[in-house]
C-alpha cells in the first residue's frame, strides 16, 4: 500500500533525560518509538486501540513506564474512538489496560514527580451523546484505582490537565462543553471554564479575571516550566474582538489579552495546544493551520517553518530549544534553526483512508481518498510502485 506520505499524529512526548527518545501519537496509527532523535520510528501499540489522545512517562522511571490515553481529542467529525487508559512496565513491549474503558477520548495525564503513584487523568469524553465519563480523576495508588474530583455536568468535558511544574499541588484543568451531531457541531456554552485547584484536587475554582464575558468555548493553556507564575491561554469566546491570546504573570489570579490574530483562533476545536520554551517563558508555540511562533511573550507571532499544514502538538528538544518536534496532518517534522525550516519524518506509514473504491481492470486498481493527503491508487495484485 501507499508509503510515501504519512498522517495526522495527534501527541508528541520526549523522554525528560535522554534527548534521543520520543513517542508519537496518531489519530488512527497507535503510538510510535524513535530511540535516535526521530531520525527514524517503530510501532509499538499495534496490539491495541489506534487512536490516541495522550501519552505520558513516568517521571522516575521514564524508561519503563509509560501511560497511554486513547482516543483523539481534536474532535473534527472523522475521529476514531478510543477504549481506555494503558500502561507499559517494559519500555512498550506489553500493555495492561488501567480502566476508563467507556472514556472514548482521554486529553490528559499528569503525574506527580515526587510521588509517581499520584496520578490525574482528564477524559473529554464521548463526541456524538452526553457522558458520564466525562471530568477529572485522581488515583493515589499508581492507577490501580480512581476518583472523579471535577465533574461538570454530561456534556462538559475535560480538554486539559496541567499540573505546576514547581508545585505538584497546583492544577490546572479546562472545562469544555461540546456537542457533535451529523449535521452540526456545538462548540461552547455556560459551561467551559478554566479552573485551578491549590491542594491536590480536592477544591477548584475559576480563575476568569480578565476572561471575556458571555459563553465560552474550548479553552487551550499552558504553563511555563521555567517560570509557573506565567500562563498562556487560547480562548474562544462569543466576540471575535476576545477570542485569541490571554497570559497571566500571576499564576492565573489576572489575565490580559494580548493578541487574536487568525493564526491563533482558527477552528479551535481542532488547533488546541500551546507550548512554551522549557527555558524562555516568552517563547510560545500554538498549534494551528500553520502553527505560530512567538518570541516577544505573546504580542507578536509569525508562522512555522514550511511543512504540511494543521499543526497539532509541538515540543522542544531537552536540550537545545532550536530543535523542536511537530505533529501535523501530514505526519511527523523536525527542526534544527528553531522552526524556520522543516523536515519530515519519512518512515511512519498511518494514512487515514476516508473512502475505497475498485475499477474494472484485470488486475484491478484500489483507489482510495485519504484524510488531507490525496488520493491514490495502485494494482491489486502486481508488484511495483504507486501513483498520485
Amino acid at each position: 500500500g501507499p508509503a510515501i506520505m504519512s498522517g495526522r499524529f495527534i501527541d508528541i512526548e520526549n523522554h525528560p533525560t535522554n534527548d534521543r527518545i520520543i513517542y508519537a501519537g496518531a489519530a488512527g496509527g497507535g503510538v510510535w518509538k524513535s530511540n535516535n532523535g526521530g531520525a527514524s520510528f517503530s510501532p509499538i501499540f499495534d496490539e491495541h486501540a489506534q487512536s490516541i489522545g495522550k501519552i505520558k512517562l513516568d517521571p522516575k522511571n521514564p524508561d519503563n513506564v509509560i501511560w497511554v490515553g486513547t482516543g483523539e481529542v481534536w474532535t473534527r467529525n472523522s475521529v476514531s474512538v478510543g477504549d481506555g487508559l494503558y500502561k507499559s512496565i517494559d519500555g512498550g513491549n506489553t500493555w495492561k489496560k488501567n480502566g476508563f474503558e467507556k472514556s472514548e477520548r482521554i486529553s490528559s495525564i499528569e503525574i506527580n514527580p515526587n510521588n509517581t503513584q499520584e496520578m490525574y487523568v482528564g477524559v473529554l469524553g464521548a463526541l456524538w451523546g452526553d457522558s458520564e465519563e466525562r471530568g477529572v480523576y485522581k488515583s493515589t495508588d499508581g492507577g490501580a484505582t480512581w476518583s472523579k474530583i471535577l465533574y461538570v455536568n454530561p456534556t462538559t468535558g475535560c480538554s486539559d490537565v496541567i499540573m505546576d511544574p514547581k508545585d505538584p499541588n497546583i492544577l490546572y484543568a479546562s472545562m469544555w462543553e461540546f456537542r457533535r451531531t451529523a449535521w452540526s457541531f456545538s462548540s461552547g456554552g455556560n459551561n467551559s471554564a478554566l479552573y485551578k485547584s491549590t491542594d491536590g484536587g480536592k477544591n477548584w475554582n475559576k480563575i476568569h479575571n480578565g476572561f471575556p464575558a458571555g459563553k465560552l468555548g474550548r479553552i487551550a493553556f499552558a504553563v511555563a516550566p521555567s517560570n509557573s507564575n506565567i500562563l498562556y491561554s487560547v480562548i474562544e469566546s462569543e466576540k471575535d474582538e476576545n477570542k485569541g491570546l490571554y497570559r497571566s504573570d500571576d499564576a492565573g489570579a489576572n489575565w490580559k489579552h494580548l493578541n487574536n490574530d487568525f493564526g491563533l483562533v482558527v477552528r479551535p476545536f481542532y488547533f488546541s495546544r500551546i507550548v512554551i520554551d522549557p527555558r524562555n517563558p516568552d517563547v510560545v508555540v500554538k498549534a494551528g493551520l500553520f502553527g505560530s511562533i512567538s518570541r516577544d511573550g505573546g504580542k507578536t507571532f509569525k508562522d512555522l517553518g514550511r511543512m504540511h499544514p494543521d499543526i497539532h502538538d509541538i515540543v522542544f528538544d531537552i536540550k537545545n530549544s532550536d530543535r523542536m518536534y511537530v505533529a501535523t496532518d501530514g505526519g511527523m517534522y523536525r527542526t534544527w534553526d528553531g522552526a524556520a525550516t522543516m523536515e519530515i519524518v519519512a518512515n511512519l506509514p498511518v494514512s487515514q483512508f476516508y473512502h475505497l473504491s475498485l475499477d474494472n481492470n484485470e488486475p484491478y486498481n484500489i483507489y482510495g481518498g485519504l484524510q488531507d493527503n490525496g488520493s491514490w491508487y495502485g494494482p491489486s495484485r502486481s508488484p511495483g510502485g504507486i501513483e498520485a
